[in-house]
């Protein structure tokens, strides 16, 4: 295999593919999609969790005479109190009889209320007696103001018990309840480094893979209707073709998915200085450098190495099945079988992460078509042992060999195939003649 042929073969790849219209229109939409996607990922949740300045205002109170009455031996005033939190709230100590009070406002159609506190055996008791009229009082309004005289009773009465106003926050603040895993970092960068990243790279690696590889047959078939690929064949052997465009269009998705990585981390630092600056300066920024610190220089390693030898396997499938035809509307039929092994690949990764120690998730480990997916994946989740990891690889190395060996024998024949498609019976008919 000659270098300087592939090299050639490499850069003519490069530069028709990013002079086409829909290389420029499709990058350019994801990018821009990237972009909006992680702005609104800090956006969003800052627009959220920001203080409503109307609803924190003091609202309407429609009760304006509150008549109170404690028979009980807590001696507490709570007027003053309650005209912090009501204003316009006017409370009167009761002199009528309960009866008589209860009486007047069977007649009223005024806002105002009765309130009665109680002692009972093992307690304390608030009852709020309302207008009979429905539209004096609302239920609404007689519960928070029993919620809060509740409140404020409470606090009076651990107050003369000689608690001081730390300590009855304190006792008001109920606890907070948390559930851990023994030795697992349970900050939220490491929930999401463990869990939703994962999903991300393999939704990443199945497009790149998947679409760079549908790039190659479709590089191909173009050149075959040109009449360019009898000319590249005068000159380079179906191998170093091969491998010229495979590298080409590898080069090509490495770019891109590079590019979508800075596009994402921009759009993370203009987002977050677009949430401090004009919505909310106290707002929570998610820690993007506290995400990749949970991610290992080893992890990284193993997703460029399975990532490198999954576009390489679904390259050279797509690059044979593009060799296939000679028309482009035929194109989508000849890699329906290639779509069909990577989408089931795509999908046992999926379910594999999510179902751990399962049958499935052993197939999708040493499956070559779903390694390049699965493995990326579970590397982030769990601390897979360095054999499994290796074996996975190795049998992903070997089915690439097989095929390199299988489509240098046909592809010299299928690629200057005119008329019909090629199918893989036929394929196998042309391996076993070139013998």
């Amino acid at each position: 295999m000659n270098i300087k042929n592939c090299f050639n073969v490499f850069k003519f790849t490069i530069m028709q593919q990013i002079k086409g219209k829909a290389f420029k229109i499709s990058s350019t939409i994801i990018l821009l999609g990237i972009f909006i996607l992680v702005s609104l990922s800090n956006i969003i949740p800052a627009i959220m969790e920001k203080p409503n300045t109307a609803s924190t205002e003091a609202k309407e109170f429609s009760i304006n005479t509150l008549y109170y009455e404690d028979n009980t031996n807590l001696h507490v005033d709570i007027s003053k109190s309650l005209n912090k939190i009501y204003p316009n709230l006017k409370v009167i100590t009761s002199e009528k009889p309960k009866e008589e009070l209860i009486r007047d406002l069977e007649k009223t159609n005024e806002s105002m209320v009765l309130i009665s506190v109680n002692k009972t055996d093992a307690s304390y008791s608030i009852e709020l007696y309302k207008p009979k009229s429905s539209e004096a009082v609302s239920n609404k309004e007689c519960d928070v103001l029993l919620s809060d005289i509740s409140l404020l009773l409470k606090n009076e009465f651990l107050s003369n018990n000689g608690l001081s106003a730390n300590e009855i926050a304190m006792v008001n603040t109920p606890f907070q309840t948390h559930t851990y895993v023994a030795g697992e970092n349970t900050s939220f960068e490491s929930i999401v480094a463990t869990t939703l990243l994962p999903t991300i790279i393999c939704i990443l690696l199945f497009y790149v893979i998947y679409f760079y590889g549908y790039w190659v047959a479709n590089s191909i078939v173009a050149e075959k209707t040109s009449r360019v690929m009898e000319l590249l064949l005068t000159s380079t052997k179906p191998l170093e073709l091969i491998v010229g465009k495979c590298v080409g269009m590898g080069v090509l998705a490495i770019a891109q998915f590079i590019s979508i990585l800075i596009v994402a981390l921009v759009s993370f630092k203009v987002s977050e200085l677009i949430v401090i600056k004009f919505i909310d300066s106290s707002a929570s920024i998610f820690k993007i450098s506290s995400l990749f610190a949970n991610i290992s220089g080893m992890d990284i390693l193993w997703i460029i190495i399975f990532f490198i030898f999954g576009y390489a396997l679904y390259s050279i499938l797509n690059a044979l099945a593009g060799a296939t035809v000679s028309k482009l509307e035929d194109l989508n039929i000849a890699i329906m079988p290639v779509s069909f092994i990577s989408i089931i690949g795509f999908y046992l990764a999926i379910i594999g992460v999510s179902t751990p120690n399962s049958i499935i998730s052993k197939i999708a480990l040493y499956m070559p078509f779903s390694s390049p997916f699965y493995l990326p994946t579970i590397v982030l989740t769990e601390n897979l042992a360095i054999s499994k990891i290796l074996l996975s690889l190795a049998i992903l190395i070997a089915t690439i060999i097989i095929l390199i060996f299988f489509t240098s024998r046909v592809y010299s024949v299928v690629i200057l195939q005119t008329g019909n498609r090629v199918t893989i019976s036929d394929l196998f008919n042309i391996f076993k003649k070139e013998k």
